[in-house]
């Protein structure tokens, strides 16, 4: 299959998918993962569900072009894995610092594992998929578009990954918050920004580089 993420978070995930769907499928999915086929598409509560417009087909008795509805899922993670596996992540300076800065630690999914967890699939029980179109096979090739939409996003966004496992980033943030290793890397990152410093304009009183100072009296003389 030709790599078509930029990562290896949608490539894995990728790479998942491929390892149980039918490959023709996958293969014509692609060309569903664009705005021209994906009307819209939503992720709540851990579903991604979209509208994907579909073919004219006779043979199954479709005879105008329809919009399927179309949803992917991850199985999520239960409360008591997420009880063993925040602890172990909020114990590593490391890990704490870089989910606060917004950043995907390497090191992260071998925490998960030891929890008994992942947050990328490894294969078909990770799936749930569902797809309104009158094909059997699942996934489908709707499907098979959403999932390369997904992959792109996760590309941009690893953090989806949590909320796809069924915990909130902002549930995330607040359990790294409450860390003591989180307080103190909380005000680190704080201390570690560049103060902010009154901009040069000519409505600056505190804008004094002579080049200011000289166009000034210029412009109140006119």
């Amino acid at each position: 299959m030709a790599q078509l993420t930029r990562t290896g978070w949608g490539q894995r995930f990728m790479d998942a998918l491929q390892s149980f769907t039918d490959p023709a499928r996958l293969a014509r999915g692609r060309s569903y993962a664009g705005p021209n086929r994906i009307r819209s598409h939503t992720l709540r509560d851990g579903k991604l569900t979209a509208r994907v417009q579909g073919n004219i087909n006779p043979y199954f008795g479709v005879y105008k072009v329809p919009a399927y509805t179309t949803s992917v899922e991850l199985a999520p993670l239960s409360e008591a894995q997420w009880r063993r596996i925040i602890p172990s992540i909020v114990s590593r300076a490391s890990l704490v610092t870089q989910l606060l800065m917004n950043e995907m630690p390497a090191g992260l999914e071998d925490v998960l594992r030891d929890g008994g967890g992942h947050l990328l699939p490894v294969g078909e029980k990770d799936f749930k998929t569902q797809c309104s179109c009158p094909d059997f096979w699942n996934p489908c090739k709707h499907i098979a578009g959403l999932c390369y939409l997904l992959a792109r996003e996760l590309d941009q966004d690893p953090f989806l990954l949590f909320e796809l496992r069924g915990l909130s980033r902002q549930h995330l943030r607040q359990e790294l918050l409450k860390s003591p290793l989180g307080q103190v890397s909380a005000q680190a990152l704080v201390s570690e920004e560049p103060p902010i410093e009154p901009a040069e304009t000519y409505y600056n009183p505190a804008a004094t580089s002579p080049r200011h100072q000289n166009r000034i009296p210029r412009i109140l003389e006119r």
